[in-house]
């Protein structure tokens, strides 16, 4: 299992971490379940507006 850190950074200017980590075939935002076909910034940032977040851009990774 893998995790590293993104940053949702969001039009209010403020920024939220985001842990992402990939585990048995998916990629795991935050415990919402992604492909892995599926880039983790795409993921991230859906991840964010699937919480109201005005994501404008998402940067990473780093790790945990």
């Amino acid at each position: 299992m893998t995790t590293q850190l993104y940053r949702a950074h969001l039009a209010d200017g403020s920024v939220r971490r985001v842990r992402v980590r990939v585990e048995g075939g998916a990629r795991y935002v935050e415990g919402d379940r992604y492909p892995l076909d599926v880039p983790a910034a795409e993921a991230v940032a859906a991840h964010g507006r699937s919480r109201g977040w005005a994501v404008v851009s998402v940067s990473g990774p780093s790790s945990c």
